[in-house]
């Protein structure tokens, strides 16, 4: 028995060893490169947007308003996050927090990312209540309401993964926050571009997200010392 015990503390001190080494380093980056490109829908068929008829709060949001699901214009996709995977050192994630407003109905910006341990800030420029509903792989973080325009949550990000964010006011609100543990993230613009700065040289896999979409990942992308790496990321269906 003192034997399978003192094997199983071996095997805990390497499991924990092992753990902490996957986690980020933040370090001193001189003169790193840069990876600039955009994300493009190659497929067929374009998927469209849709409208969205509205069951309540005609009088202030309207009757309808888009999904956001679908925002591509000349086969640029918009609201792609794009992000350096399994980075395991480089820049410090930055303090900033990440902040989602309540306007006019919907989520702005739709999609966005956070880093573990900053903050996340929900304000509501409404006048009218909103009750903010996050999940994370299925499990509610915060439900919280938000009774008139001035109201605000403040909460930390204390996990990584895909939340999402409703409204049990507003059925059709919904949008997306990805939370990261390092700091090389963004989201495209209205024109599918995106640019990731301050990378320490080397070669690296580059992944996309799409709420409908799905993922698509480029991989051997190098990046060179003060220099910039143009990649297009495609999805294809």
């Amino acid at each position: 028995m003192q034997k399978v015990s003192g094997l199983m503390g071996v095997l805990v001190v390497i499991f924990f060893l092992s753990s902490a080494s996957f986690a980020y380093e933040a370090i001193e980056v001189k003169n790193g490169g840069s990876i600039e490109g955009i994300v493009e829908f190659s497929g067929g068929t374009i998927p469209q947007d849709k409208m969205q008829k509205l069951s309540s709060e005609q009088k202030y949001c309207g009757h309808q308003l888009p999904k956001e699901e679908y925002l591509i214009k000349d086969r640029k996709i918009q609201n792609v996050v794009v992000y350096i995977e399994d980075i395991k050192s480089g820049k410090a994630i930055p303090p900033e927090p990440v902040t989602l407003t309540n306007l006019k109905c919907l989520f702005v910006p739709h999609v966005a990312v956070g880093f573990k341990g900053n903050r996340f800030v929900e304000k509501n420029d409404d006048p009218i209540f909103h009750n903010i509903h996050t999940y994370i792989d299925g499990k509610t973080m915060y439900n919280i309401g938000l009774p008139e325009k001035g109201s605000t949550i403040n909460k930390p990000l204390t996990k990584t993964g895909l939340i999402e964010v409703t409204c049990d006011s507003h059925p059709w609100m919904h949008g997306y926050l990805q939370v990261f543990d390092q700091p090389y993230a963004t989201v495209t613009n209205a024109k599918g571009e995106f640019v990731i700065q301050d990378i320490p040289p080397g070669m690296y896999t580059i992944e996309a997200w799409h709420e409908a979409l799905g993922k698509v990942k480029l991989t051997s992308v190098k990046v060179d010392s003060g220099k910039v790496s143009k990649i297009k990321l495609e999805y294809k269906k």
